[in-house]
């Protein structure tokens, strides 16, 4: 569904308390600004129809108007974790730097002989 920049402000207005139904002049109120609904106050009415039909908003017995709670999925605690990162270095007493069997440089031989 393309929806209109109407459409989009009413959303994002409601996502600001998705909890709280809202009736329609505040909606057309808050979401349009004061200028807009001044020149007209019931601009809002004929978008509510298209969203409710996609299921974007949800209206109760009132009229009233809220974005529907989304069910978030539950992830387990296993999930949640990440996987403890393998290596092959130790920590032992107080040296925090593994050592390595790399080659290393001694004593400025930049470029070690291979025996």
């Amino acid at each position: 569904m393309i929806l209109r920049a109407e459409a989009l402000e009413i959303i994002a207005y409601l996502k600001t308390d998705p909890g709280r139904f809202v009736s329609l002049p505040e909606i057309s109120r808050r979401a349009g600004g004061r200028v807009r609904f001044e020149e007209s106050p019931g601009w809002a009415r004929n978008l509510m129809s298209p969203l409710l039909d996609a299921g974007l908003i949800e209206v109760n017995a009132r009229g009233h108007y809220r974005v529907p709670a989304r069910v978030e999925p539950h992830v387990s605690a296993k999930l949640a974790t990440p996987a403890p990162h393998k290596s092959g270095a130790k920590i032992v007493g107080g040296d925090y730097f593994p050592t390595s069997n790399r080659p290393r440089i001694v004593e400025g031989d930049y470029f070690p002989t291979t025996d």
